[in-house]
């Protein structure tokens, strides 16, 4: 079987780019995912996916504002992250649906024996919004998944908009010998 290239693209949507949580440089990591999505043959796109009462939002006990609340345009990702992508060659993993359960790891309760998102052989290339955060808890998530699938993983940093710093996730890859794509 030959290998799988896939993108995973973590949270790239409005209210982290220009919106309620805003991540510093986000937009700008926009056109490097998009020189690079053609190059790989599966793109897939987690999105937070927030009921209006989720546990993360400060009204409801959590540290952060309102933001992506599913079916709003801050949810959504912007359209030019599409162009140039044939519909079977993306999907799209939610998190964060429940209201009282915070989930910055896209896979989170992943069950490898019952999925039908990766294969023994594929690598996959982590890259998004905000490093810190969603992208980190989600290479942490995927690696374990790895270990058990048989595929690699790597990390696109010049795709990968940050609060502050990389360290946490170069950190994470430096212990666990998963190398910059």
């Amino acid at each position: 079987m030959a290998k799988r290239t896939i993108l995973l693209a973590v949270d790239l949507q409005k209210d982290f780019i220009d919106g309620s949580l805003t991540v510093p440089g986000a937009a700008s990591v926009l056109p490097e995912i998009n020189r690079v999505k053609k190059d790989f043959d599966l793109v897939y796109f987690t999105l937070d996916w927030h009921p209006v009462n989720h546990c993360s939002f400060k009204d409801f006990g959590g540290p952060w504002p309102v933001h992506c609340v599913h079916h709003t345009a801050g949810a959504s990702i912007p359209d030019e992250m599409f162009e140039g992508l044939e519909e079977s060659r993306m999907k799209f993993i939610l998190k964060g649906r429940l209201p009282e359960r915070e989930e910055y790891g896209a896979f989170v309760g992943f069950d490898p024996d019952n999925q039908d998102l990766f294969e023994p052989g594929d690598e996959v290339v982590v890259c998004g919004i905000a490093a810190e955060y969603c992208v980190l808890e989600t290479l942490k998530n995927l690696y374990a998944i790895s270990k058990q699938i048989g595929f690699t993983v790597k990390v696109f940093l010049g795709g990968t908009a940050k609060f502050a710093s990389h360290d946490t996730v170069v950190a994470f890859m430096t212990e666990n010998g998963i190398k910059v794509w």
